[in-house]
């Protein structure tokens, strides 16, 4: 039976808040801004590894308390609890709530026993992809799992493989959300969309993909571009990164994609200079720093396509912003990413390391005409609108809260 509790105060553990950068602290973020908007509070403690001193601060309809973490995060435990336990902060939690990271899962169990809460898990996608892979953080999650009395999941698959490995886990499905109805093109964006065109001297016949967040191995971007190469279209392509790259993986960039020589040391000639050719790049590629999230209003207009090649991942925010805007997508069918489009777009999509579906995928892009790539692209902004809105996610984060 639910117990609807009328008042609910969450003490929120996350490895992923603003100032951090990426889809978990802006996703992290959305969240606890609706749980605090409904009316229900919310009080963050949040662990961050580049934090000296623990300060806790007041916000609208809770607080921020951050922790920070050195080498032990034993320590910075025993620093929370002994902040939410004294008496004078007058702190009366009705639940407690992990999200995102080991630290947050890790102290989970405990916090809820000492302090008599209700628990949910929220797992995001490396936290089970991961995690359930790992033999350091297994037991942290399963353990976390088991002492919840909710396990929130991004994917309808995922509470399939949550609950086949927990047999009595309560598993509740709630995906991300977008703000659609503030998250829209104006016309400034087109006119500085056209003119980075101009700028970067892209031609009209040429078709623009775009790879957004943070890139690195799980997201697939070695598997793309090597089976791009192999279409042979790379000629009639641009690519444009935006986000931080993966050292490793900016390293097989450079060497294969951008035909970048590694610095070679002399022996013969002592500061012997060493004159080359330059090199053409095998694709033409536009690489971008990480951007504030509405400055991409003006570069997603400019892409044709996104490209969401991961291996495993969960509910990427970008393939919700670009939808919104009406940018269809060539994509794995991983996660909470086949959940989003629609039918029309299954002809673009490809079953995670399916180097000759990616490829079908691909032709298949080059050979549709602009009315046909804008006819899918709003397909699945529709969707988005009608199934993935953030006021439908808020609603759905309340009623979880307010009934376990």
């Amino acid at each position: 039976m639910c117990v609807v509790c009328s008042k609910p105060h969450i003490l929120w553990l996350t490895e992923n808040y603003p100032p951090r950068r990426g889809g978990m602290a802006q996703a992290c973020d959305r969240i606890v801004s609706g749980l605090r908007s409904s009316g229900i509070k919310v009080d963050v403690a949040f662990f961050n590894y580049s934090a000296v001193v623990f300060k806790p601060a007041c916000q609208m309809n809770g607080r921020l308390i951050v922790v920070p973490v050195s080498d032990s995060p034993a320590h910075s435990l025993n620093l929370l609890f002994n902040y939410i336990s004294d008496p004078s902060n007058n702190l009366k939690y009705t639940h407690i709530a992990a999200f995102g990271g080991a630290i947050p899962m890790l102290a989970l169990p405990v916090f809820k026993v000492w302090m008599g809460l209700k628990a949910v898990t929220l797992l995001r996608g490396n936290d089970f992809d991961i995690g359930v892979f790992q033999s350091g953080k297994r037991q942290i999650l399963f353990d976390a799992l088991k002492a919840s009395d909710a396990v929130c999941v991004l994917y309808s698959e995922a509470v399939k493989r949550v609950s086949s490995l927990i047999s009595d886990a309560k598993v509740f499905c709630i995906p991300n959300g977008i703000d659609t109805e503030d998250w829209q093109n104006d016309s400034f964006d087109y006119v500085t969309a056209n003119n980075f065109r101009k700028e970067n001297n892209i031609a009209d016949n040429q078709l623009v993909i775009g790879l957004f967040g943070q890139l690195k191995e799980k997201k697939g971007v070695v598997f793309f571009f090597e089976n791009l190469l192999k279409t042979g279209l790379q000629e009639k392509v641009t690519i444009i990164t935006v986000g931080d790259v993966e050292p490793s993986l900016q390293a097989w960039i450079d060497k294969k994609i951008l035909g970048k020589k590694e610095s070679v040391e002399t022996t013969e000639i002592e500061n012997q200079e060493q004159v080359s050719e330059p090199v053409e790049p095998l694709i033409k590629l536009i690489q971008l720093p990480f951007m504030d999230r509405f400055e991409l209003l003006s570069l997603y207009p400019v892409c044709d396509f996104i490209a969401l090649p991961s291996h495993y991942d969960g509910m990427p925010n970008v393939l919700l912003e670009a939808g919104t805007l009406g940018i269809p997508a060539i994509a794995a069918r991983t996660g909470g990413i086949a959940e989003v489009l629609p039918d029309q777009q299954f002809q673009l999509t490809f079953h995670p390391g399916n180097a000759d579906q990616c490829r079908q995928a691909l032709n298949r892009a080059f050979e549709l005409s602009k009315e046909e790539r804008k006819a899918i692209g709003q397909a699945l902004k529709s969707n988005i609108e009608n199934n993935f809105s953030q006021s439908k996610e808020s609603l759905n984060y309340k009623k979880l809260f307010t009934t376990v």
